[in-house]
C-alpha cells in the first residue's frame, strides 16, 4: 500500500516537473522571439520610413519604390564610420570606393545613411549631429537621414556603424551586413547591387559587420 503510494506521488511529481519544463521551455521561445522582434531578416519586407534629411528635406524609403538602395548606419562621431582616422569608413576613401562601385553597378541604385545616434550624446543637439553628419560625408555627398529616436533602426535591428542594408526592387532585404571586407579587397555592398541588378540573389547575402554600437536613445 505504501509503495502504491510512494509511486503515485513519484508519477505526480515526474508531471508536475514535466509541467514546468514545458512552460520554461515555452518562455525561453517567447524570449527568443521577443529579442527578435524588430530585426529583419533577408527576404522580409524592408521597414518602411520617413525621416528627415540634415539639409531640411524629408525622405522616405517609399520615394524610391521599384529601385535598388543601400541603406549604411552611419555615425559622424565613430572612428570606423565617420569620424576621421586610419580605421574610418568614409575618411578613409573606402565609402566613396563603395559608392562609386555601387553606382558603376547599377546607375539608379540609392545609397543613403541613416544617423540614429541618440540627441545629446557627447554633448551634440540635434543641429550640431546634422551639421557633423553632412561634413563627414563630404567627400562623396549622399543623403543623411536623421532618426533621433532610433525607431527606425530597432525596425531594421541595426547595431553597428557602419552597418548596411540592402533593398531590392520589390521592397524586400536582400543584403545585410559589412560594406567590404576587412583587407578591402571585397565591396560586399556594391557586389550585392550587381548581383541584383542581374536578377541575381546576392552571395553572400549577410557578412559580419563591426565598428561602434549605435547609440541609441534610452527607453523610457
Amino acid at each position: 500500500m505504501q509503495n502504491n503510494r510512494f509511486l503515485s506521488l513519484l508519477a505526480a511529481s515526474a508531471v508536475a516537473l514535466g509541467a514546468v519544463s514545458l512552460a520554461m521551455a515555452d518562455m525561453e521561445k517567447g524570449e527568443k522571439k521577443e529579442q527578435k522582434a524588430g530585426a529583419v531578416e533577408i527576404g522580409s519586407a524592408a521597414p518602411e520610413f520617413k525621416l528627415p534629411t540634415a539639409d531640411g528635406k524629408t525622405v522616405s524609403l517609399a520615394d524610391f519604390k521599384g529601385k535598388t538602395v543601400v541603406i549604411e548606419w552611419f555615425s559622424p562621431y565613430c572612428p570606423y564610420s565617420g569620424q576621421s582616422g586610419d580605421d574610418s569608413y568614409w575618411s578613409t576613401g573606402r565609402a566613396k570606393q563603395v559608392i562609386d562601385a555601387v553606382k558603376a553597378a547599377d546607375a539608379s541604385a540609392v545609397y543613403l545613411c541613416i544617423n540614429s545616434t541618440h540627441d545629446g550624446y557627447s554633448g551634440k543637439d540635434t543641429a550640431t549631429n546634422m551639421k557633423d553628419s553632412t561634413s563627414a560625408v563630404a567627400s562623396s555627398p549622399v543623403p543623411v537621414l536623421m532618426d533621433a529616436s532610433g525607431s527606425v533602426g530597432h525596425a531594421y535591428g541595426a547595431k553597428t556603424t557602419p552597418h548596411i542594408f540592402i533593398v531590392d526592387g520589390a521592397g524586400n532585404i536582400a543584403y545585410i551586413g559589412a560594406p567590404v571586407s576587412k583587407d578591402g579587397k571585397d565591396l560586399y555592398a556594391a557586389n550585392a547591387v550587381k548581383a541584383i541588378k542581374e536578377g541575381k540573389k546576392p552571395e553572400p547575402a549577410r557578412t559580419k559587420n563591426s565598428g561602434c554600437g549605435v547609440k541609441y536613445a534610452k527607453k523610457a
